[in-house]
């Protein structure tokens, strides 16, 4: 029992981080890269462009240098070219068994997943991939990209636990796609070989749970624990094996107890250093894709949410806005760029405020405004008047009274997201053209 609260006072959470979660973040921020996403969908026009194809070479050489994987690996799911660190690999087909992993985690759906595999570029060791998926600004697949890790660098580090505190450790990954690697390994075994190896006939206890499950069960005469733990972010149990037949009837309760409250610090430990990695991504993600002076959506992040929100209301009517601020270039000339972001700002706030629930509105770039309410073009140019009466409004600022120019145009989804971008263009044009402080519907 000592070998076990010893193995708590280790600071497993981070071994476990230092493990995994490093790889799976060094892969999200490459699937995140514009330069690779960019690469990636001009790559088919350039696959026999040897100086093209050394920019991803030198890209993914630079990971591997850094982090020191075994492999890192890129694949354009137009050409299904396989790349990596070393170079052209293969084109990847539904009839190679051992492509059948790249299928089966398209076929998925998941962002990303763990799968254990021999790799082909380091002369088929095991490897544990994370994979994760390249997507456009519009959802479509461009590619898969990921690291990959020599089982072995993970098992010499488990070898040690196992030496030093008395016990067997074994994980069994469930959300990894299934690759044609049908073996096991000293430490990633299956459900039904984890339970001949052990020994044990009743069923396991595995549930997506990431609550620890203890259970106790007799092997050729020796009383043993058997305790899981479901790790939800890897898509890994982890099972440790322990034989307790050394231990007196006297104490096994206390055993029993002890171990439990130990996987329940060692579970906090893991969900809160998850839950940080979790928030600072989603602080970063945010960062990104707000407007820092107004606190609307970029003009990146509203693309992005453009054709969810059309997907998500297409039986209802929808009008795009696009308005700038009436000669703001003169507002910078004449009171100074301070006073002119304090006019964006306060124009920012009071269009959340006007539309509130009835659409997505972002800064399109200087002084200009976009967006998309859930209504028809004359419910929509209501809405506008009501945000241009507000702007009047003697109290916003007595140096300068804030006007606009406003085009309006129904959504056509038979356009694309550019061709109604420039027919709304159009309309605030004509506004402009006609005077300013007006709107027009096109």
């Amino acid at each position: 029992m000592e070998n076990i609260l010893s193995l708590a006072n280790k600071d497993i959470s981070n071994h476990v981080e230092d493990s995994m979660t490093k790889p799976v973040m060094v892969s999200k921020t490459m699937a995140n890269d514009e330069f690779l996403k960019k690469w990636l969908s001009q790559e088919p026009q350039n696959v026999g462009n040897d100086t093209y194809l050394k920019q991803l070479y030198n890209y993914l050489h630079t990971y591997r240098n850094k982090y020191g994987y075994t492999t890192v690996f890129c694949i354009s799911a137009e050409t299904e070219n396989y790349y990596y660190q070393g170079g052209f690999n293969k084109t990847i087909s539904k009839t190679d068994d051992h492509d059948v992993w790249y299928y089966n985690f398209i076929k998925s759906g998941n962002e990303y997943d763990l799968e254990v595999d021999t790799n082909e570029t380091k002369n088929d060791y095991i490897t544990v991939f994370v994979n994760f998926r390249v997507e456009g600004s519009d959802g479509s697949l461009l590619g898969v990209i990921g690291v990959g890790l020599q089982v072995d660098s993970l098992g010499d580090t488990i070898y040690s636990y196992e030496k030093d505190y008395g016990m067997s450790v074994h994980i069994i990954n469930v959300m990894g796609a299934e690759t044609s690697f049908k073996g096991d390994t000293d430490i990633f075994i299956s459900e039904e070989d984890l339970q001949k190896r052990v020994g044990i006939t009743e069923r396991l206890q595995l549930n997506r749970s990431e609550i620890p499950s203890m259970q106790w069960y007799t092997s050729e005469g020796k009383r043993k624990c058997l305790i899981t733990q479901y790790d939800k972010m890897l898509g890994w149990y982890l099972v440790l094996e322990m034989d307790t037949s050394s231990i007196s009837q006297v104490f096994q309760e206390r055993v029993k107890s002890n171990v439990f409250f130990m996987l329940v610090a060692l579970a906090a430990c893991i969900v809160v250093s998850t839950s940080v990695f979790i928030n600072c991504n989603l602080r970063i993600v945010k960062i990104e894709n707000t407007d820092e002076l107004t606190g609307l959506p970029n003009r990146k992040q509203f693309s992005r949410r453009y054709l969810s929100f059309l997907r998500k209301n297409r039986k209802r009517q929808k009008t795009l806005f696009m308005f700038d601020i009436d000669h703001f270039k003169d507002i910078n000339d004449s009171y100074g760029h301070i006073f002119g972001n304090s006019v964006i700002k306060m124009v920012g706030e009071d269009l959340q405020n006007t539309i509130g629930e009835h659409g997505i509105a972002a800064r399109w770039g200087g002084d200009e405004f976009f967006g998309v309410l859930l209504m028809g073009p004359d419910e929509a140019k209501q809405i506008m008047e009501q945000f241009m009466d507000s702007l009047k409004g003697v109290e916003k600022n007595e140096k300068y009274h804030v006007t606009i120019s406003v085009g309006i145009s129904a959504v056509d989804e038979d356009l694309s997201m550019e061709q109604m971008v420039k027919k709304v263009d159009e309309a605030l044009y004509h506004s402009k053209k006609s005077g300013r402080n007006q709107i027009t519907i096109l």
